[in-house]
């Protein structure tokens, strides 16, 4: 998956915030531009309606299904990192006899 060979690449980042993800992909028609062919695109809506979002940017813009199969797992596992912990009980100590 090498971003610089290939016309079309994407990865996956958490924002800042810890709030949702960014998509970055590149413009397959600014392949000599490097500067200018990176897109950042910020998905901050529930999960199951960013990843939907994802799967038709990437389906619009004819990417590989290998590749979306990848990216869609990547942002699942972003956005599951981001949920709070839920706190665990403390065991009950054994009763003595």
């Amino acid at each position: 998956y090498n971003g610089l060979i290939h016309k079309k690449a994407v990865g996956v980042v958490e924002n800042p915030n810890r709030k949702g993800f960014t998509v970055v992909y590149k413009k397959a028609k600014a392949t000599n531009k490097p500067s200018k062919n990176q897109v950042r695109r910020s998905f901050k809506a529930g999960a199951r309606r960013s990843l939907h979002k994802i799967k038709r940017l990437l389906r619009a813009n004819h990417y590989r299904p290998d590749l979306a199969k990848a990216t869609l797992r990547r942002a699942s596992a972003v956005l599951r990192s981001q949920r709070p912990i839920k706190a665990k009980k403390p065991k009950a100590a054994a009763a003595k006899t």
